[in-house]
Formats: structure tokens, C-alpha cells, sequence
């Protein structure tokens, strides 16, 4: 296996080291005309910057028109239409539309479809029927709800889904609100988003109000009364509109019960006027993540894997991580591919960690995690871990994520130009590589510039730059470097030992 950490290529101190000078973009970026015939350069879209916040908050989707909107099959509270699979058929029928004139859904009137054909008995419900379908009994279902009552609904239930459907329909206060908060009157907004809840109880009325709480837009702050309003929200029985779950294909499509929970579960992680309390926020990622939103499915998969805010659950952690790398989610699948690299919570797998490389390196949205799994990519090329060995394909993304900055990469490529491996040999920009990555720390970059600048390869001779390199990978623990710089060290005459020194100390700050 090659090593490509250094150019020495046994343990004796030598100074035949690799190494560079302080690399300007320019050199770097001109790397990417210096691949080899037959190399297959990897894709690199534009950076963008690293999202390193635990908490990922969507956007509310575009509100749509009264007349337009589909309420949840939760409307009617008093049976099991909420969390029942059993009444997924029997309220999306009649829930599916409300533009056209009495009824609601894809089937007409007294249980018969549009199309003529017959509808099993209680599958048509008609909101504007004096009790739904009055021509037939209300079903039961069955099943067990969330709070575990049994599944009956009685008619009282459809006269409550009738009554504040019909309601809802014809509200404007919601958007009325909507209006005022963008015109930036804020106290009026927030007296119209009360109207609205207390009128139909809109989660996004609650939702705008726990935030206007807290921001203290049109009132004093009042955190205390933004979690109030926030948990109105995440623990309602009822789901809400016309849209529940988090799709994972559209992250910025976002559900009032959702963001709820993640306000408070990040009020609670970062102790936002509340005492930080990590098992609370931990319980609403939970919450957040039983609705199958990934970003929370990802942060809760940390919180278990580290054991912050309660037990560390190991086996959780990876089937979450799995779940969220699956759906399409980036940071899920870079750590999902470390994990199989180091077999860490799942078994060491070669293949599915270069997979998932693969998946981040090519995704545009993927920031500084691109460069790492480009990196991640070539060493897998050159070393053939979980693919065939191909130095030419390793050479091409040794060279994308060094033009990136990344300081291994820097390093291992400089590696290649010491030697002449793949690519002409060259010294000058081998110097430079070395140098570029020993700036971002690598210590074995460090040694190797060390090595070159008293040398004078590459470049002039710098025997002050040379020890004060050495001292500092020493310090980081390469003994290779500890063992060169006593070397040099009697080399050199007290006067430059002394500035050396004096170079070294400012560094190693």
C-alpha cells in the first residue's frame, strides 16, 4: 500500500523529505491542466459554504387559496381519524378538494364516484350535506388513535368536520394576518392572528404567534408565551392543512407542527431564554423525527450516538443516520460513509462508504463535505479500497481537492510531484504544495517542507524556515521530524538556531 503522507520512504531521519513554499490560488488552481492522459477529472461544482448548525429549519410553503385549500383528515377530533391508516381512504375522499360546488373529494354525492361507479358504503362524505352523507350510517374504524381512544366516529364528528370546514373555507383572517405582518403593522397582525386561531385554529396562526413572542414584534418579548403558543402547535392532536409530513425531496417544504417542534427543540439545545436543557431538545427532535423529518432525524441520530441529553443508543443512531442518508439527505451520507470506512455503529463496508462518497462528491449543494469525499474518493482510487486501483483516476482527485484546499490532498499530491509518480517530476511546485498544506497543519507536510527549504530544493535554501517547520511538526508529534531537526539543529550555527527559535515560538502560538 502506497503511503502518501511523506516522500521518505523508510524510518531513518533523512533529509530527503518532500516538501514546499506558501502555494499562491494561482499555482494551485493551474494544476488542473497538469493531469495525465486518460485521467477522468472529477466533477467540481462550485463551493458552497459548510452548514455546521444542528438545527435545520424549513421554509412555510406558499399559502394557497381559501377556496383551495385541502384541511387534514384530522378536522374532526372526536374519533380516530387522527393517526388511523384506517380513515386514510374515507377522509381523503372528502377532503381531497373544496373548489367545486358541494362536495369534496373525487367521489359525488350519496357514495357514488364521478365515474358512476358505486362507492363502498361511508367512503363519500360531503361537507355541505346537512350530516355528511346523510343517505348512509358513519363507519367506524376500527383502530386505535394516538391518545388511545377507540376508533368510532360517531356523527357528531362529521357535524364538527362539516361545521369547521365550512368555516374554514370562507376565512380570510388568516391571510388578513398574513397581510398585515408583511406590511410590517405588527401589532395588528398579531391581533389577527389570535382572531384567526380562536376563530379556526390554524397552526400557522399559532406558529406566527410563538414567533412574534418571541421576537417581540407588536408586543413585548415573551418567551415564556412563545413556547406556550409553539407548543399549541407541536402537541396538537389535530395535523393541520393540506400538507403534514416533511418531504425529504423538498427540504424547504416545511409543516407548522414541524417547525414548532424545532424551534423548541433548539430554544432548549442552545438555552434560547430558557435553561439549556439537552434531554428536552432531545425529546423534540424525537418528535420532530417521528414525522420523518430528516434534518431532525439526522441531529437526534447524533444527540443518541453521543449521549447528549439522555443514554447513548448506538443501534438508534445508525438506523436514523440510514433513514436520513437514504431519503437523499448530504450530511447524512458523508457520515453515513464514514461510518462504513471506519466501521463505527455498522459494519466496515468498502464499497458503501465509496458509494457515498461518490453520492456527496457529486452533489453541488455539498460545501467543504464535497472536497472531503473528493479527497476520500482518491485515496480509495490509490490505495484500491473498495474499488480497483487507479492511479490516474487517484492523481485527478488528488488534484480537485487540493485545488479545494484541502491540506491532504496538498500533501499526497505533492507526494507524487517529489517523486515523479503519474506526472513529471517537479520540485518547485512540490515545495509549494507541501508548504500550502503545512500552513492548514499537516505535520507531515511540516516535516517534508522542512526538509526541502534547508535543502534547497525546489528553492532557495532557508535554514531558519527549514528547523523552525521541523520543530513544530515535532511538536505535533511526528518523531520523523523531531529526529531530522536534531539533525539540522548541529548544522547550524547558534545565531540561526536562535532565529529559528523565535520563528517557532510566534508559530507556535
Amino acid at each position: 500500500m502506497k503511503d502518501r503522507r511523506t516522500v521518505c520512504d523508510n524510518g531513518r531521519p533523512s533529509l530527503k523529505l518532500a516538501a514546499c513554499s506558501a502555494l499562491a490560488l494561482a499555482s494551485l488552481a493551474s494544476l488542473a491542466s497538469l493531469a495525465p492522459a486518460g485521467a477522468a477529472p472529477a466533477a467540481a461544482p462550485p463551493a458552497t459554504p459548510e452548514i455546521s448548525v444542528v438545527t435545520v429549519l424549513g421554509r412555510m410553503p406558499a399559502r394557497r387559496a381559501p377556496e383551495l385549500l385541502r384541511l387534514d383528515r384530522a378536522s374532526a377530533s372526536s374519533c380516530a381519524y387522527d393517526f388511523s391508516s384506517a380513515g386514510d381512504e374515507l377522509i381523503d375522499s372528502y377532503l381531497d378538494s373544496f373548489h367545486s360546488s358541494g362536495r369534496s373529494g373525487d367521489f359525488g354525492e350519496m357514495g357514488v364516484s364521478l365515474e358512476g361507479e358505486f362507492v363502498p358504503n361511508g367512503t363519500a362524505f360531503n361537507d355541505a350535506s346537512p350530516y355528511g352523507d346523510a343517505s348512509r350510517d358513519g363507519p367506524r374504524l376500527d383502530g386505535i388513535d394516538a391518545d388511545g381512544r377507540g376508533g368510532a366516529c360517531t356523527q357528531s364528528a362529521y357535524n364538527e368536520a362539516g361545521a369547521r370546514n365550512q368555516i374554514a373555507r370562507k376565512d380570510k383572517t388568516l391571510d388578513q394576518a398574513y397581510a398585515a405582518y408583511d406590511a410590517r403593522d405588527y401589532a395588528l397582525a398579531l391581533r389577527t392572528f389570535k382572531v384567526s386561531y380562536n376563530k379556526v385554529g390554524w397552526d400557522e396562526a399559532a406558529l406566527m404567534l410563538g414567533s412574534m413572542y418571541l421576537a417581540g414584534q407588536g408586543t413585548a418579548r415573551d418567551p415564556k408565551e412563545a413556547i406556550a403558543w409553539y407548543i399549541k402547535v407541536a402537541e396538537a392532536r389535530r395535523l393541520g392543512t393540506h400538507y403534514s409530513r416533511f418531504n425529504p425531496s423538498n427540504p424547504e417544504y416545511a409543516n407548522p407542527r414541524i417547525q414548532s417542534q424545532l424551534h423548541l427543540a433548539q430554544m432548549y439545545m442552545e438555552g434560547v431564554d430558557v435553561p439549556r436543557d439537552p434531554a428536552r431538545a432531545r425529546a423534540w427532535y424525537q418528535e420532530a423525527a417521528d414525522l420523518d423529518h430528516v434534518p431532525a432525524m439526522f441531529t437526534l441520530a447524533r444527540m443518541l450516538q453521543s449521549g447528549y441529553g439522555g443514554a447513548k443508543e448506538p443501534a438508534k443512531a445508525a438506523k436514523l443516520y440510514a433513514g436520513a442518508a437514504k431519503a437523499g439527505y448530504l450530511p447524512a451520507q458523508y457520515v453515513m460513509a464514514r461510518l462504513h470506512q471506519a466501521g463505527q455503529l455498522v459494519p466496515q463496508d468498502a464499497q458503501a462508504a465509496f458509494d457515498l462518497f461518490q453520492q456527496v462528491a457529486v452533489n453541488p449543494r455539498a460545501g467543504n463535505r464535497k472536497i472531503h469525499a473528493e479527497f476520500a474518493l482518491a485515496q480509495a482510487y490509490d490505495e484500491g479500497i473498495g474499488v480497483k486501483a487507479e492511479p490516474t483516476r487517484a492523481l485527478a482527485f488528488y488534484k480537485v481537492a487540493a485545488v479545494a484546499g484541502h491540506a491532504g490532498a496538498q500533501n499526497a499530491l505533492a507526494t507524487y510531484f517529489y517523486k515523479g509518480e503519474q506526472v513529471a517530476r517537479d520540485l518547485p511546485l512540490a515545495r509549494k504544495l507541501f508548504l500550502a498544506a503545512a500552513v492548514q497543519g499537516s505535520d507531515t507536510a511540516m516535516s517534508s517542507a522542512g526538509a526541502m527549504l534547508y535543502l534547497g530544493e525546489g528553492g532557495a535554501k532557508d535554514p531558519v524556515q527549514a528547523l523552525a517547520w521541523l520543530r513544530l511538526s515535532a511538536k505535533l508529534g511526528n518523531e520523523q521530524a523531531a529526529n531530522t531537526a536534531r539533525i539540522v539543529e548541529k548544522r547550524m550555527t547558534p545565531e540561526d538556531v536562535a532565529r529559528a527559535e523565535a520563528v517557532f515560538k510566534g508559530g507556535a502560538k
